[in-house]
């Protein structure tokens, strides 16, 4: 058995190598403030790697990008307000990139007094909805460019 005691050490081998060159690894104060190099960070200052971070998205405040959305013609009629925006929206930062994730519902209100109510808008694609009161039937066929422009002013919270 060997009598000798190793080191357990990540850097045993380097300390040993005579032939290794020694490097100075303690920390030295700056003088010169230019010479520290600004990271910039897409996230909070906090999360200079961009690893993960998640914030809430109000309510309120997509509502209120909603309400962009008021005056579109969808069939012969046009959207005259939203009426509710109900669910949760969170805006995640994963691997230096942004992403929404949300699962709504959403009342839209018609001119001619119908409504257009999102049951289930989600980030994943779904988009389940009930046309109520609506007499326009041409609403039926362009309420895929309904679905693109809300999708867009919810994920404004991206940028």
């Amino acid at each position: 058995m060997d009598s000798v005691k190793k080191e357990h050490s990540y850097t045993y081998w380097v300390k040993n190598d005579p032939n290794h060159p020694k490097i100075d690894c303690q920390p030295k104060k700056v003088e010169d403030p230019s010479q520290v190099q600004q990271v910039q960070t897409i996230g909070s200052q906090w999360n200079v790697s961009g690893t993960w971070e998640e914030k809430k998205v109000p309510m309120g405040e997509l509502k209120k990008s909603l309400e962009n959305i008021i005056g579109m013609k969808i069939g012969q009629t046009k959207i005259s307000a939203v009426e509710s925006v109900d669910g949760e929206a969170h805006l995640y930062l994963s691997r230096g990139k942004k992403r929404m994730g949300y699962h709504l519902k959403i009342t839209y209100a018609l001119e001619d007094d119908g409504q257009i109510k999102y049951t289930d808008f989600t980030d994943d694609g779904d988009r389940d909805y009930v046309l109520e009161d609506v007499t326009d039937q041409t609403v039926k066929h362009q309420i895929e460019d309904l679905h693109l422009i809300t999708k867009e002013f919810i994920e404004i919270f991206k940028n």
